[in-house]
């Protein structure tokens, strides 16, 4: 295969946990006694450091920026119950673990966390590594995909980075590595078109677009 490792986003990407994030939110906005957001509006405001979204959805001149990521994941937590893998997820892990390609997940969710959803959901021993981060801030994962490559020995134009955020068209572009976003995911499509990655509309498509990649001998980004 063309690649010998793929980077994944967890939230949004291999987890399908967009209902339980704006839910959480919207009972913040309720205990404020302010209006819901609806799905398209959270999905052109969610980014990272995601303190640019709580930045337009909430007042933090006023409010406690510590307590709204608190009570964020408090409610997240809850609203995760009823949430599952992403649609395609398990077969397009199966896939690439088939074909002996290193698979790591780096995320902007607390590591502890994040193992313990992975683990819930039986693929946590598909991944050659799991990068959360150290905290619920939810800042950049770059660095810690550099250093995750770095220490592997994966070569530039043999890696790809599969999201569902602008962010992780960002962290290709660092790595020099291929990216292909999700449309389903957080972020609205509009904002995915920008970044140049390839776009899926589900994990389904994910392994015919690989196949078709690999036959073609091509790249999903061009990167100078």
């Amino acid at each position: 295969m063309k690649y010998t490792h793929i980077i994944w986003d967890w939230n949004g990407t291999l987890l399908n946990d967009i209902s339980s994030s704006l839910q959480s939110v919207n009972d913040m906005l309720e205990m404020r006694e302010k209006p819901p957001i609806d799905i398209d509006f959270y999905r052109e405001c969610i980014g990272v450091p995601i303190v640019k979204f709580y930045e337009r959805v909430f007042d933090l001149e006023n409010d406690d920026y510590n307590l709204i990521i608190k009570q964020y994941n408090e409610g997240y937590l809850r609203y995760l119950e009823g949430c599952g893998l992403t649609d395609g997820a398990r077969e397009a892990i199966a896939f690439f673990a088939e074909k002996g390609i290193k698979q790591a997940v780096v995320s902007s969710s607390n590591n502890e966390q994040l193992l313990l959803n992975m683990t819930k959901y039986g693929v946590r021993e598909k991944f050659d590594a799991v990068l959360g981060s150290g905290d619920f801030f939810a800042g950049s994962k770059i660095e810690r995909a550099v250093d995750y490559l770095e220490k592997s020995g994966a070569e530039k134009g043999h890696v790809l980075v599969v999201g569902d955020l602008e962010h992780d068209a960002e962290m290709a572009a660092e790595l020099g590595a291929d990216c292909v976003l999700l449309t389903s995911g957080h972020e609205h499509i509009s904002r995915l078109n920008k970044t140049g990655a390839k776009l899926i509309d589900n994990l389904h498509e994910l392994i015919a677009v690989v196949e078709d990649a690999q036959r073609q001998k091509t790249d999903f980004v061009q990167h100078e």
